[in-house]
């Protein structure tokens, strides 16, 4: 990834080179793309892509919702959220 630590925008971390799984929700679809290249906060793990991969998320975004990439079947649950505790703020 080529790119030297620096701070993190919400915390006082340091962002750090590792990899993510990038998630997107399209419609009723959802996507992950695993073991994305990232800067990735040591403290809040925050996560950040640089432009480069961020173009390569998009090229796989397209190429898949195209019908020209297979990807796996991935078991999910979808809750929507509803506080359960009656101290809530909702």
């Amino acid at each position: 990834m080529n790119s030297n630590a620096h701070d993190c925008c919400d915390c006082a971390g340091k962002m750090r080179e590792g990899k993510h799984d990038f998630m997107a929700r399209v419609e009723n679809e959802i996507v992950v793309i695993k073991d994305v290249p990232a800067l990735i906060c040591d403290t809040c793990d925050e996560v950040e892509y640089t432009l480069e991969v961020s173009r390569e998320i998009d090229v796989i975004m397209k190429e898949f919702f195209a019908g020209r990439l297979l990807a796996k079947p991935l078991a999910a649950g979808e809750i929507t959220f509803k506080p359960q505790r009656a101290d809530s703020t909702g």
